[in-house]
């Protein structure tokens, strides 16, 4: 009898307990948050606050596909990419404490955008918003290949840009030895023929994996540093001082190959809107990036003004 008691007791108490075991654990309430609706343009002198808390997620959309997500502190927060939504990236904390990091989206053109995670926990007595979609557009002037805007008109400029263009690709390929000049991470870079056509310039250069595995490159860019800024130098370098770049409009580029061995070479070639002016402490970069370390690029300076091909055809005659 005394056993049956027992039995009775902690029959109706168990219920009771799961009942207060459930009612400790985090919920979200509709009224906990104000959902936030944004749409920015790219920038990459920007780092843009994204605000999250447990149990939502935010949704990432970005102009073109994704090529690589990479967050600071993976055991706080989770950012997904599918390939089959490939512009999209969801992001979202994984604990309830009180956590905040970076993320870092790259996509395929080489564009970075940079994100302050930021988390506030589950407990919250106000009402706070919450970010649950951000859209980034394309920022612009920022051109990735030939377009109406900044292809010429004429006929026959187009057939003279191309053979000077087709020029400097190929003299750059067979260049057999080329002077690794400058360094970083895992790629070595070499500077060809830089040549003023018309309005823009063409840089030939060459790109070396240094790594002990296969690297992808990205496309190249170039970008207008500030006087804060100095030549050769690397991300990492650039957090020490407050450095900004402006970003030059691409019309072209080439590689010979973008996939590299250990050790093995890449020529190429970009074709770029050459600014009018800059300031004296200006600098012109070339920027090389490969696809698994887009936040570690290597910079190579770019003179400013270089003979026109006409110019350097007499010259090499």
């Amino acid at each position: 009898m005394k056993g049956l008691i027992q039995t009775i007791v902690f029959a109706v108490l168990i219920p009771f307990a799961l009942t207060a075991a459930y009612a400790e654990e985090p919920t979200a309430s509709h009224e906990d948050v104000l959902p936030v609706i944004s749409n920015l343009t790219i920038s990459p002198d920007t780092v843009t606050d994204l605000r999250l808390k447990p149990l939502y997620a935010a949704t990432i959309r970005m102009p073109e596909p994704v090529s690589s997500v990479v967050v600071g502190a993976p055991t706080f927060f989770q950012a997904e990419h599918n390939e089959h939504e490939p512009e999209l990236v969801v992001v979202k904390p994984i604990t309830t404490q009180v956590a905040a990091s970076n993320l870092l989206i790259a996509t395929k053109s080489g564009q970075v955008v940079s994100l302050r995670l930021i988390s506030d926990g589950a407990v919250g007595s106000n009402t706070k918003p919450v970010d649950f979609v951000l859209t980034y557009k394309q920022r612009k002037g920022f051109l990735i290949g030939p377009s109406e805007e900044t292809a010429p008109a004429n006929p026959a400029s187009v057939k003279q840009d191309s053979s000077t263009y087709e020029s400097a690709y190929r003299q750059q390929a067979n260049v057999s030895s080329p002077a690794w000049t400058t360094s970083h991470g895992e790629i070595a870079a070499s500077l060809g023929a830089v040549t003023e056509d018309g309005p823009d310039a063409i840089v030939a250069f060459s790109v070396l994996n240094n790594s002990q595995h296969w690297i992808e490159l990205l496309p190249p860019q170039v970008e207008l540093g500030n006087p804060n800024g100095s030549g050769n130098q690397s991300t990492d370098d650039r957090s020490k001082k407050k450095v900004l770049a402006d970003q030059v409009a691409i019309r072209d580029f080439r590689f010979t190959q973008r996939r590299l061995a250990p050790g093995a070479r890449a020529d190429g070639v970009v074709r770029f809107v050459r600014p009018d002016f800059k300031q004296y402490q200006e600098h012109m970069q070339l920027v090389l990036a490969t696809a698994d370390a887009v936040n570690r690029p290597l910079l190579v300076d770019l003179p400013f003004t270089a003979p026109t091909a006409t110019a350097r055809n007499a010259s090499a005659k």
